[in-house]
């Protein structure tokens, strides 16, 4: 026999009462104390994983329930009978400071493989599933609301403005023609030298960086990077990597709502941080695609990239990795190091 100290509530009250848990030969649990109460089998009983040297709870039939803090004791019942081996195992581990640590380092590749595999790969392919349809509707009343608060007609030349356009729809027609391609020509105050792409094919373009660009062939590098923006989906799949993320948080912590989802706001900004890195670097490989294709010097790119720099400055050293887009000495690097 197996007898082990515990504390027992009936279930109806808060009181606990002191008793002893006695297990037979026979795989039964009789519980002593002051009331006389029923033998349990061991296999009606619900007993708690041990975590640590924790009390666990055994929960019996009749919403009673004992809490021990004699967990050798309790595995030692269990182990005679075969019961919980996985349970054993695991408790094992958890208290073995290599698994330990070998566990750790395993969460973590496996993790890191995820966030930099998995969900980029499956946001990719769910995102290419999808119609172009629900890339319109994410861009729909997007340049309206924005006309409205930061842009306003653009003011170069209408002679210029149809040349550009001109340029533009002569890129764009043997694009995919699921997308409606336009360009749409603003000034701003506020976005500067700028461009960007909505996901349903809109380019917008601002007069400072028409002319802040120095040849022709410098804004359609640009416009190529834009459009690249456009045929690989990253809106759509932005969206659905960083939700992947926000719930990889979620499953982490358990409560995102909690002081404690504080703790993983800057990994996660990272993480989102490197996601837009990635799509930027896939946009720039398609406008240097786009380049080679038309026979148009790579440097053209490179060059309104250091200008743009040049203009609008750099994260200090150190914070690329909150920075959404590469480094410009990177950016630049792929048009003028490509063959």
């Amino acid at each position: 026999m197996t007898d082990i100290r515990a504390r027992y509530y009936d279930g109806r009250s808060a009181r606990a009462q002191e008793v002893t848990l006695r297990f037979d030969a026979t795989g039964h649990l009789e519980i002593l104390g002051d009331e006389r109460r029923p033998r349990y089998p061991l296999q009606a009983l619900k007993i708690s994983a041990r975590v640590g040297d924790t009390p666990r709870s055994i929960a019996f039939p009749d919403g009673g329930k004992c809490e021990t803090v004699d967990n050798d004791a309790v595995d030692a019942v269990l182990a005679a009978r075969g019961e919980q081996p996985y349970a054993r195992l695991m408790h094992r581990l958890e208290s073995v400071w290599p698994y330990i640590a070998l566990l750790f380092v395993l969460t973590l590749g496996v993790v890191w493989g995820i966030v930099n595999y998995g969900v980029p790969e499956i946001a990719r392919r769910a995102a290419f599933s999808m119609p172009v349809s629900a890339d319109r509707a994410l861009a729909r009343n997007t340049l309206k609301v924005l006309d409205g608060h930061i842009f306003a007609p653009s003011e170069i030349d209408t002679e210029r403005q149809r040349a550009l356009k001109t340029q533009f729809d002569d890129m764009v027609r043997s694009v995919d023609s699921r997308y409606r391609f336009r360009l749409a020509m603003r000034s701003s105050a506020v976005a500067g030298a700028n461009a960007f792409a909505l996901p349903d094919g809109t380019i917008v373009v601002t007069d400072a960086l028409v002319d802040l660009a120095q040849r022709d062939e410098e804004l359609l590098a640009v416009l190529a990077h834009e459009i690249g923006h456009v045929v690989h989906r990253h809106a759509l799949r932005g969206i659905l990597q960083n939700s992947a993320v926000a719930l990889l948080v979620a499953f982490a912590l358990g409560d995102v709502l909690s002081v404690t989802s504080l703790a993983a706001a800057l990994p996660t900004l990272m993480v989102e941080a490197k996601f837009s890195r990635d799509f930027e670097r896939e946009a720039d490989q398609y406008a240097l695609e786009f380049l080679r294709a038309r026979r148009i010097p790579l440097h053209h790119g490179s060059a309104i990239l250091k200008r743009l720099a040049a203009r609008g400055g750099n994260l200090p050293t150190g914070l690329e990795y909150l920075s959404s887009h590469p480094g410009i000495e990177e950016r630049s690097r792929r048009f003028t190091e490509a063959r």
